[in-house]
This record gives C-alpha cells, structure tokens and sequence, in this order.
C-alpha cells in the first residue's frame, strides 16, 4: 500500500540557541489542514517520524476524519525543556493553519494548553487521576480487544492481557482492562517484564511507577524478568504500547495470545502481520485499535463529561473494529489489509475532484 512512498512535506526546525531540532512531516496534501502528535525524545529520526505520519493518514482515513496524516518529532535528551517547548511553538506558528498538534510519547496534554487560567478543555483534563488522553487511547485499545476477542466466542470479562510498556497509553489501557473485567497478567518496562497470572492490582502498580518510573518492576511484589520475555506469556490479548516494530516474525514465534491490539503506533515489523495471520492469531490494525485519542478531540458531544466521552470513545473504536473484522473475513485477507482498503476508500469518496492523486499514492494492493 505504498508504504515506501516519499511524504509530501518534511519541515525541519531548528534553533541553536536552545537546542531546538525537530521535525514535522506531513504525509500528504489532498485536504488542507493535516495533524498528528509531537513525540519529544532524543533518539526520534525523520524516518520513524514519517511512519507515524502515514499511521496518522490511515488512522484519520479510518475515523472519517478529513485531515492528512502528520507527526512531529523533537530530539530532546535534557536540558532546558520549557525553553525547547517555547522555540518548538514560535517556530510552528507559519503552521498554525495547516498543522495541529497535540501530545504524545514524551509530551503532555499541558504543553499544549494556550490559556492554563481558562476552563480545561476535556482532552487536557485528568480523570480517575490520569489524563484523558491516556485514559481515551487505552479505553479504545480495550475495546478493539473485546470486539475481536467476541468475534471468537470470548469475552473481554476475565480475558487475561499482557501490556508491553506502562507509560501513558500503558497505563490508561490496564486501568481500562481492570475496569473492563479483565486481568492484567503481564508488563514490561525498558527495565523488566513482571508476571502474575492471577492479575496485577493495577493502582498498586501505578503507585510503584509513580515513585520508580520504569523501575517499577524491580519493586513489584513478583520478580522482574527480561522485558521481552512479555511476549511469551500465556495470555488473551497482548497490547504492544511501545516504540515502533516491537513485534516481529521472531517475536509472533513465541506469542501464545488470541488478539494482538495495539497501543503504539506501527508496532508490526515487515513479515509481522503475515506471521500473526499464518498462525490464527487476531492482528488488530494500530491506527483503529489506538484511535481513542483522536475521538477524544473529534467525536464527542457538547457537555460530554469524562465517563459518557469514554463510553462513546468505546463504542466508536468497537464499531470500527467490527467494520473491519467483517470486511477481512469476507475478502479473505487480513484485519489490516481490510483496514487499509476501506480506509482508501473513503479517501476515494472524500476526495471525489483527486481521485487520480489518491489511486497514484494509495494504489490499491
């Protein structure tokens, strides 16, 4: 699905004086205004920056959102981070009526507030005592799971679900799952992988990382193992949250779950989704198991408070999923290629005066 096509636009953002080095890159140009989160960490290169741009177009496509797909990276290892934040925002004014932006790895909800003396709009709220953004990405990937999990005679109530990373999206999916009747029997940290097939209690867990970080697993009440050892556990639903291409062939070798529904971005590596296919296991598309975040800022209504936004956030990312379980059972092909395919589609319909741009950029397979 053209995955290697050059991306419309990459802007680099520099300014020496405080350490500013960012990148926006913006997947394509068939609607005027495009957005995706900033993701501020120090190894982030233009390449996985354009990846997650494109995850953005399918993920927009998907939702029936008419914006183009588009991230921001910027390189930070420390230093004056207000000072870097407060360059990064000056030197994305040009933008400011064509790309929008919002948090991600690295960055919060409060980074992006214009006015901290006004009312807090929902998506920079805390609820249950963390942000909504997390709590809306999490509430969706539990979704999606459940949906897929029904689709094979299962149910999200007592389903056992094994989270790879426990930081924003981490964290918001185990307070979802445990909330959900689900058990959370399984997670790993850069430091560790922790397991207890009776279920973790999940606000001791996040009591721990709010006083380790990812160190928590060194003070969990079970002892730490290697962190990929995450993807071996017996479990239900394996939610890869972390960097890009955490699962591979090597790692779907040793899988023993039913649904793989991911809270990162682009976490199958190439040959990945083949394999998860090959062996009868659920592989959920990232940009509609992840969605939750972008009904968040797109999809409620007037006066939503936090647990009707959530509930509506669920049953949007549910009924998502369903459409695109239904479309690869009747194709024969994968919840991926499905996905991409209805997703082009509506690209097709939404853009009726480009249709030739949208076949020569998103051809289909």
């Amino acid at each position: 699905m053209a995955e290697g096509r050059t991306p419309a636009r990459i802007i680099e953002l520099r300014d020496d004086e405080v350490g500013l080095d960012a990148v926006v890159v913006v997947d394509h140009e068939l609607f005027p205004v495009s957005a995706g989160g900033t993701r501020m960490i120090p190894d982030v290169s233009v390449e996985e920056v354009a990846r997650l741009a494109r995850a953005m177009t399918w993920k927009f496509a998907s939702c029936r959102l008419p914006y183009a797909g588009a991230k921001a990276g910027l390189r930070f290892g420390g230093g004056d981070r207000a000072a870097v934040l407060a360059a990064y925002f000056r030197a994305l004014e040009p933008l400011k009526d064509s790309f929008l932006t919002g948090p991600d790895m690295g960055t919060h909800p409060a980074d992006f507030v214009e006015d901290p003396d006004a009312e807090l709009p929902l998506w920079a709220q805390t609820y249950q005592g963390m942000g909504m953004d997390d709590l809306a990405t999490g509430h969706g990937v539990v979704a999606a799971a459940a949906a897929a999990l029904a689709r094979h005679g299962g149910s999200l109530e007592g389903a056992a679900v094994a989270i790879e990373g426990f930081g924003k999206v981490g964290a918001g999916t185990a307070l979802a799952c445990v909330q959900g009747g689900a058990r959370v029997v399984g997670l790993s940290t850069i430091e560790g992988c922790i397991a207890d097939p009776s279920g973790f209690d999940v606000e001791a867990l996040l009591e721990l990382r709010s006083r380790h970080r990812d160190g928590l697993v060194r003070h969990a009440t079970v002892p730490h193992r290697p962190h990929e050892d995450l993807f071996t556990l017996d479990c239900d639903v394996v939610v890869p949250g972390a960097r890009p291409d955490s699962v591979t062939p090597g790692v779907v070798e040793r899988l023993r779950c039913a649904v793989v529904s991911p809270g990162a971005n682009v976490p199958y590596a190439p040959g990945a989704i083949e394999a998860l296919h090959a062996r009868g296991i659920v592989a959920l598309p990232d940009f509609v198991a992840n969605s939750g975040g972008v009904h968040l800022y797109e999809s409620l209504q007037p006066g939503d408070d936090a647990p009707t936004a959530l509930a509506r956030i669920e049953a949007i990312v549910a009924e998502t999923t369903v459409r695109v379980l239904d479309a690869a059972q009747a194709s024969g092909v994968t919840p991926m290629a499905a996905a991409l395919e209805d997703g082009r589609r509506w690209l097709l319909e939404a853009v009726p005066s480009g249709a030739d741009l949208v076949e020569e950029l998103f051809p289909a397979s």
